[in-house]
């Protein structure tokens, strides 16, 4: 029993942690110091506010997240195509790369939650392992005098921190609501957050994070293993790829839990699923 608890406590902290980096790399550009801290104190206290009324159980809640999770499938999905065709195949047409990512979410999902996280556990002993890798190669190419290039604040500071602790709560409402989240979870995924934020503004500056699409891509560039490895960013896309792939996978997983509820037969289910697929797949192209 206690093994099982402890496993539980796992899952949570790998599933909240590794979608919550997800939403923070697609929204660095965009964030302050600042807005950063302030946006994760937020979501904090929505999580607290949830856990503590049990809201996620809520039809409501869950409908309504079904409903972003559909739209937030579409964004992602164009994301990902992108970040695939510009780093990784970029000689394959940006149709073809959206149409495999597609077919493997819906092949995916109609495995389940079990598998779902199960894959995602064991990639991410994998990534895990890159990421620190990956900091200490960055080390040396750490430039203290970026850091006084920071964004402490944005012109509009209430309402960008509003907003994404909204988007930043967003990963919460995919969990399994039997999977608790601690609050140790939240406090080191925060920090994990801020750490990176300085991280890649002390190597880059703050001026070109703005400049550049894929920042958090862009680090890896200085680097070169040994001295004769080099383009490791093709190594740190693919760890992103994944990274994003799995919040795009939860998001529409998300949508057949919900659809399920209502769809008891299975063939129904499928054709719906993949008629949701292909719309997600059109609409990421406009």
């Amino acid at each position: 029993m206690k093994n099982k608890i402890i496993n539980k406590r796992m899952e949570s902290f790998i599933i909240y942690f590794f979608l919550e980096l997800a939403i923070f790399s697609l929204n660095i550009t965009n964030l302050s110091l600042f807005s950063l801290i302030t946006g994760n104190i937020l979501t904090f206290s929505y999580i607290l506010f949830f856990e503590r009324l049990h809201l996620k159980e809520y039809k409501l809640t869950k409908y309504f997240t079904c409903l972003i999770s559909f739209f937030i499938s579409i964004f992602l999905l164009n994301k990902i195509t992108y970040l695939v065709s510009d780093n990784i195949l970029r000689n394959y047409s940006t149709i073809t790369i959206s149409l495999t990512l597609i077919i493997t979410i819906l092949w995916l999902v109609n495995k389940g939650y079990k598998t779902i996280t199960k894959v995602l556990e064991l990639s991410s002993y994998f990534l895990t392992f890159l990421m620190i890798i990956g900091f200490f190669m960055l080390f040396p190419y750490i430039k203290l005098e970026n850091l006084e290039t920071i964004n402490l604040f944005t012109n509009n500071l209430i309402s960008n921190s509003i907003s994404y602790s909204f988007i930043m709560f967003y990963p919460y409402l995919l969990i399994n609501p039997k999977n608790k989240i601690e609050k140790r979870t939240l406090f080191f995924t925060s920090l994990s957050h801020i750490f990176q934020y300085i991280l890649i503004t002390s190597i880059l500056s703050h001026t070109l994070i703005k400049i550049y699409k894929y920042p958090y891509i862009e680090i890896y560039k200085k680097v070169s293993l040994i001295g004769f490895i080099e383009r490791i960013e093709i190594i740190f896309s693919l760890v992103y790829l994944f990274i994003f792939y799995f919040l795009l996978l939860f998001s529409f997983l998300n949508v057949k839990n919900v659809l399920q509820c209502k769809i008891k037969k299975e063939k129904t289910l499928t054709i719906v699923l993949s008629s949701l697929a292909i719309i997600i797949f059109i609409a990421s192209f406009i």
